[in-house]
């Protein structure tokens, strides 16, 4: 079988869809060692990816760059329906698209379409105009319709598509994303020393939120609750302080201006450029993790701290319920008093902490990207077949 696949994501280099991409495609080169794969990528002035280079090691790869402007070919996808990607890199049967992009593809060829969520649909608020109108120009139902096979990364994403966009069930699987091998519990002291100076992170107990800062992942929520249990217990709490660790995103100046304002703001911190090597120690230095995010097609902050042996409390919506389990403390992300009351669960009851971390490192076994590819390669067979 020859597969084609759309490996423009890897250009970009960061973000969860990033992760999967990497992730997947590495594991379907290995697995998939009888098949023909045809990477498809474009870049004006192309940048060295390693990620790319990475897969081109493969003797079953290859790599079809091309040199369009972005802006021209996007608008030719997207009103000329040409180039078709799948002729560009030689010809395929079966057309793998790790996530939406502009793109057009031949009739003769079948393409498989990864969902990774739909918080543009129930969200709106919380994207830029900009990003709205992409959303909006790249059609998503459409894409759908289109697609001959969809993979979801969580039951939740695939049920949002039948529901939103009234795709029959048979048509959508949904394999899990998995959690990467380098996310594990960091026990040299000297390590966690040396991330703890050059970020310069409390040197006392913390909690933590990692993901981009931005109203969609609530960490006004974690600070409400984490101020609020400053204020009602003064001795349990003075020892700790708060870490937020991700990138500044859209609309992050209100979290700053919280952050300013608030009266514990010695004992509140916010790290925006963490090398993502780093980020094992920097959960491993952590004594709870906390992600009340309003909604994730998947969430994979919450296996990097089951991973790294954290215990964790997550939201009750989307997601993120199903790829925790009974291995974190659920919490509705609108109601500050069930965060307060979960972090006080945790930082106040070792046993509760314990179990949590055991039950956390024992989940991450179900959720690994070469099971994740094995089922991603099965759809693109059954795809060509069908």
């Amino acid at each position: 079988m020859r597969i084609g696949i759309d490996a423009r994501v890897l250009q970009e280099g960061t973000g969860g869809v990033f992760v999967y991409a990497k992730n997947v495609l590495t594991h379907l080169a290995q697995l998939g060692r009888s098949h023909d794969i045809n990477l498809f990528a474009n870049q004006y002035h192309p940048k060295k990816s390693d990620a790319l280079l990475d897969l081109c090691a493969y003797p079953n790869v290859r790599l079809h760059q091309y040199r369009f402007p972005n802006k021209f070919l996007n608008a030719s996808f997207k009103f000329k329906e040409w180039p078709n990607i799948d002729e560009l890199v030689g010809g395929c049967d079966v057309l793998f698209f790790p996530s939406m992009m502009y793109s057009s593809w031949s009739h003769k060829t079948k393409a498989v379409l990864t969902m990774h969520d739909l918080s543009y649909e129930f969200y709106p608020e919380f994207f830029t105009l900009k990003q709205r109108a992409w959303h909006a120009l790249m059609d998503p139902k459409f894409l759908c319709q289109k697609s001959d096979a969809i993979i979801a990364v969580s039951k939740s994403t695939k049920k949002d598509i039948m529901s939103l966009y009234g795709i029959p069930e048979q048509k959508i699987s949904a394999i899990h994303s998995g959690v990467d091998s380098r996310f594990r519990p960091v026990v040299d002291r000297s390590v966690l020393a040396l991330v703890r100076k050059k970020y310069n992170l409390p040197d006392v107990r913390y909690i933590l939120q990692t993901g981009t800062l931005e109203p969609r992942k609530n960490h006004c929520a974690t600070l409400a609750a984490y101020e609020e249990w400053k204020r009602q217990y003064p001795n349990e709490s003075q020892n700790t302080h708060l870490l937020f660790a991700g990138h500044r995103g859209w609309k992050s100046r209100d979290l700053f201006s919280s952050v300013h304002n608030s009266e514990f703001r010695d004992t509140i911190h916010i790290a925006n450029e963490i090398l993502a090597s780093d980020f094992p120690a920097v959960y491993s230095l952590a004594s709870a993790f906390v992600y009340p995010s309003f909604y994730e097609g998947f969430g994979f902050p919450v296996l990097e701290a089951f991973a790294c042996g954290i215990p964790v409390i997550a939201s009750n919506t989307s997601s993120i319920g199903e790829v925790a389990g009974d291995a974190a403390l659920l919490v509705n992300p609108y109601r500050v008093d069930e965060l307060l009351f979960a972090m006080r669960e945790i930082l106040n009851k070792p046993v509760v902490a314990k179990d949590l971390r055991s039950k956390g490192l024992g989940r991450t076994v179900d959720f690994g990207w070469e099971r994740a590819a094995k089922q991603t390669l099965s759809v693109l067979e059954y795809a060509h077949r069908n």
